[in-house]
């Protein structure tokens, strides 16, 4: 028979060992939370989603931009493409105007007679800025009431 058990000695659980064959028991694994995998599956796609949807309004407010440059660069073309041919009749006007016939009848209208015989006189090409020659003074005599600034 086995003693009695006395309610001065607490009841001693026996100690567990571990086994001696942890090869047999290393297949065994607890297995993952279901519900943290399907919360880290949310939350993967969320982020995909806010990603893409990013990403989209991204591309369309660049090619909002680019539309809106394209418009500018239209309007732009337009104004230089005007303004070239504003250029050109205002050449053209100015060309007619100094014409040697049109000074002709502006002056009769204007009261002016006819000289004895026409000159025309051309005009060389306006010479390069340089400074003046050694010696020459660089104000008129006539100016000397002006600086010598140009």
């Amino acid at each position: 028979m086995t003693p009695p058990v006395s309610a001065a000695e607490p009841h001693q659980q026996p100690e567990l060992q571990p086994e001696s064959e942890p090869e047999r028991r290393a297949h065994l694994r607890v297995a993952p939370d279901l519900r943290k995998r399907r919360r880290r599956a949310r939350l993967m796609m969320s982020t995909i989603v806010l990603v893409t949807v990013a990403s989209l309004f991204t591309l369309v407010g660049f090619h909002v931009l680019a539309a809106q440059s394209a418009f500018s660069l239209d309007k732009l073309a337009k104004e230089r493409n005007n303004e070239q041919l504003r250029y050109e009749r205002l050449r053209d006007r100015v060309a007619r105007l100094s014409a040697p016939a049109t000074v002709i009848d502006e002056a009769t209208k204007l009261g002016m007679q006819r000289g004895d015989g026409i000159t025309y006189v051309q005009a060389d090409a306006a010479a390069p800025h340089t400074a003046p020659p050694a010696g020459v003074p660089k104000v008129d005599p006539a100016k000397k009431h002006l600086d010598e600034s140009p």
